[in-house]
């Protein structure tokens, strides 16, 4: 019998994938949510700012957000990877925006192509949401010449908002740079999952993945796995798929502590060190 059969589930619960059916939406998660469509829903602010430590779900989410806004309000173009100069992102984005854009070369005549852009966008009753994800890998520079963008917001009409998501450290970058700091709006941390959240994302992964009632998990290896993982949901998921597939090998009824002990200790023993000792 496969793990799958064995545990009565549909698919994998706990693969690093970005499907939004597995997004846990915790109490910052939904804070998170609450906060990014106020933003974007008012249409008289700049930028917005979605920080969280690695791994704590800022990528997913992002897509639940963007996946909730409703298409026929919002065009919404997300850069993945930040770490380009101004001019490069500029041309990514009319590359989601229009068919061609190779006689837009230079860094005025995208500008100008995009600002047509949202003039089509704004006649259509369609607002920009331009993402950021990995923000904190750009240069000041870059950061700095996101400014000229908020120029295109004019006359009583705002055509886009920006929204920068990345790790703790894009904070003190924005700090350092008040042309950008300044336009902030809303600005908003991931913080780590408790104890009492740990187990509720276990069991609501586990439920998506087809298992009827999400207990598989014992308490103490709740605890143990959330002691282990700090409450970060990818090293949480990282545990709890090695100790669902430890407990299926040793013909386990359901997930101990014992499970979740051993993975530990496998993989201290192979040098990862992401995951806290527990004694």
């Amino acid at each position: 019998m496969d793990l799958l059969s064995y545990w009565n589930l549909r698919e994998r619960p706990f693969e690093t994938t970005w499907d939004t059916r597995f997004f846990f939406q915790s109490r910052d998660h939904d804070e998170a949510l609450e906060r990014l469509a106020f933003l974007v829903e008012e249409q008289t602010m700049l930028f917005g700012m979605l920080t969280g430590e690695i791994g704590c779900g800022k990528t997913l989410t992002r897509a639940v957000f963007t996946e909730r806004l409703e298409a026929r309000k919002f065009r919404v173009v997300t850069q993945e990877n930040s770490a380009f100069r101004f001019n490069d992102l500029i041309g990514s984005v009319l590359q989601n925006l229009e068919d061609n854009t190779n006689h837009a070369r230079t860094k005025f005549a995208r500008y100008d192509r995009l600002r047509q852009a949202m003039e089509r966008l704004h006649a259509e009753k369609r607002h920009l949401v331009l993402i950021f994800d990995e923000a904190q890998e750009m240069s000041s520079a870059t950061l700095n010449e996101l400014k000229l963008l908020t120029n295109l917001n004019g006359a009583g009409k705002n055509f886009l908002t920006i929204i920068l998501v990345g790790q703790p450290e894009l904070r003190d970058v924005i700090s350092k740079l008040p042309p950008i700091n300044q336009r902030i709006s809303l600005r908003f941390h991931l913080n780590v999952l408790n104890l009492e959240e740990a187990g509720n994302y276990l069991r609501h992964r586990l439920k998506v993945a087809g298992h009827l009632t999400g207990e598989l998990f014992t308490p103490d290896a709740v605890e143990f796995a959330f002691q282990s993982s700090q409450g970060i949901p990818r090293e949480l998921n990282r545990l709890a798929k090695l100790a669902l597939e430890f407990a299926w090998l040793q013909g386990y009824s359901e997930v101990p502590m014992d499970a979740v002990k051993a993975v530990i200790n496998d993989l201290q023993r192979h040098h990862r060190p992401a995951l806290v000792p527990v004694s």
